[in-house]
Parts: structure tokens; C-alpha cells; sequence
């Protein structure tokens, strides 16, 4: 018979394997980064209005230039969060320095090979950069606050579903030619908004479900808006209204204007606030309630190193 201390190591051994395998499974997968980036101050873009969004020269390249890290953190953690799909519901947030919204910067990074999806660069691996180079460090929780219940008129919805195939899905990998000059592109999903001679907007969204639609009114109403109509199929959606002062979509037409901006009562030939638009244009109807919205915690952040 074996001494009890020679049988020990195979004792143990099989008590650990257990545990091991366990680790082995709970393991994160390594998280996708840029190979190299730069990020710069660029104090001359605070006398001038930030360009939004992202600029991408290359399959393997990022361009941000005029940026300041609040609209950075919406566009990795909001816009591009899953790396594969776009949400363009703006993204709550709480905390973080003053200086997240008034300092601006100039971002460049390379990959080290094209990811399979080009919004990978926007979102998980955007995270990574912000949290090394800013030491930002976030998280999730779910707060009760207003929202909009988007739901059907007394009228019924005015609205035709579209045929399938009558839009093109949006492909960032291929993406269309441009439309010609007048056109509005025919991508599935896609908002064109613009600003009409009386002040009002004018929203078109082509082909464009009805969940995705109440996300891009989230952008215009400055509140997050839920879809509870429980209609399916794709739509083409055109709305003229006039923004309310205080919607994120409500500007002043120029800084001489801009004490006097809301306190003017609209023109007679002036559409109707999205209030009244949405229900006698589409059909569709906004109400306040409220709801379960996620928030991002801005816990820390700081001025990133120069490099």
C-alpha cells in the first residue's frame, strides 16, 4: 500500500484540476485594440463647431479630429457600443470632469489589419483607447426617468409598408454610391434631416422600422422615445415640424438672434411642433411617461499624456 504524503500530489492534482478548467473558462477574451494612435489637444477647435462623427480614410484607419471626450464616450460606448450595429439614441450620461465638453482633441489609430466590421474601430476598440489614455473608467445602471411612449394616432397610422427589397441594408464594409444630386440615399434606416425656410426641420428616414424610427425622434425630442406600437415592417417617414426651444434639434439661426431665441412666437406659415406633426402627419402620437433607462457613470477621467 501507498503512504498517504506518495499519494498526495495525485490528491491534489485532481482536486485542482476542477478549478483550473473553471478559470480557463471564465477567462475574458482579449479585447480588440489599435496597434498605434496619437492623441493631441486642439485648442482651435474651440472657437468653432465640432465635427461629428467619425472619419475613416482607410479599412485599418480611425480620423477624428475636433473632438472632446464627452462626444468621444458617445460614440464608443453609444453610437458604436456593439462594434457591429448603429444606435443612434443619444447616450445618457452622469459625472466626469467639466472639462470632458469644453476641451477638444485630434484623434488618429491604426489597427493592425481591418476588422471584420468597421464600426469595430468606433466602439470596443475606441473603449480600449479611452480607458488607457484618458484612464476613463465607466459603468451601467438603470435609472427611472422620463421618456416617450411612441404609439398609434386616433386616426390610425397613415403609412404604407414597404416592399421587401425596397431599401438597401446598410453594408459599412461595401458601402453604395452616393445619390445623385436631389436624391435622398435609399439605405434602409438612414435619417436625412434638414432645416426648412421657416425655421421647422424636415425628417426623412427611408426604409426604416418602426423601433429604429422612434430611436432617430430620441435624437430630435431630447428624451429617450420607446416604441410601443407593436407594428412590424419597414416604412418611408417624412415629418416637417417646428423644434421647441430646448430640443437638441433647436438652433438659433445665428448668435445675433440667439437672446431673443424662443421668445418670438413662430411664423403664421410655420409647421406644427413635432407634438402636432407626428399624429396629423403619420399617424403616430408621443406620450410622456416613465421608464427604465440605462445610464452610463462617468466614475474617473483624466487629461490624456502627451504622445
Amino acid at each position: 500500500m501507498k503512504s498517504l504524503n506518495s499519494a498526495w500530489p495525485m490528491v491534489a492534482l485532481v482536486l485542482l484540476l476542477p478549478a483550473a478548467r473553471g478559470q480557463e473558462q471564465q477567462a475574458a477574451p482579449a479585447r480588440p485594440q489599435f496597434e498605434v494612435a496619437s492623441i493631441k489637444p486642439n485648442p482651435g477647435c474651440q472657437n468653432k463647431p465640432p465635427k461629428g462623427g467619425t472619419f475613416t480614410p482607410s479599412p485599418d484607419r480611425m480620423e477624428m479630429p475636433c473632438v472632446s471626450l464627452k462626444s468621444l464616450i458617445q460614440t464608443a460606448y453609444g453610437t458604436f457600443a456593439d462594434g457591429v450595429t448603429v444606435d443612434p439614441q443619444p447616450l445618457h450620461t452622469e459625472g466626469g470632469p467639466s472639462w470632458m465638453q469644453s476641451e477638444f482633441y485630434s484623434v488618429s489609430a491604426k489597427a493592425e489589419a481591418p476588422p471584420a466590421h468597421p464600426q469595430m474601430m468606433d466602439g470596443p476598440m475606441l473603449q480600449v483607447l479611452l480607458e488607457e489614455r484618458f484612464r476613463l473608467k465607466t459603468h451601467r445602471e438603470m435609472r427611472e426617468m422620463l421618456v416617450y411612449a411612441m404609439t398609434l394616432g386616433k386616426g390610425g397610422l397613415k403609412l404604407q409598408p414597404l416592399a421587401e427589397g425596397a431599401c438597401t441594408p446598410i453594408d459599412f464594409v461595401h458601402p453604395p454610391a452616393p445619390p445623385k444630386p436631389g436624391e435622398l440615399p435609399n439605405i434602409c434606416g438612414v435619417m436625412n434631416l434638414r432645416p426648412t425656410s421657416t425655421g421647422g426641420m424636415t425628417i426623412n428616414v427611408r426604409g426604416s422600422t418602426m423601433t429604429q424610427f422612434a430611436q432617430r425622434l430620441s435624437q430630435l425630442a431630447g428624451r429617450t422615445v420607446v416604441d410601443k406600437t407593436s407594428i412590424a415592417g419597414r416604412f418611408n417617414f417624412q415629418l416637417e415640424y417646428t423644434p421647441e426651444p430646448g430640443m437638441p434639434s433647436a438652433r438659433p439661426p445665428d448668435a445675433a438672434n440667439a437672446a431673443n431665441y424662443g421668445s418670438q412666437p413662430p411664423p403664421p406659415d410655420a409647421a406644427p411642433s413635432i407634438f402636432v406633426a407626428l399624429p396629423e402627419q403619420l399617424g403616430l402620437k408621443l406620450s410622456s411617461e416613465k421608464g427604465s433607462v440605462s445610464v452610463l457613470i462617468i466614475d474617473h477621467a483624466e487629461r490624456p499624456t502627451a504622445n
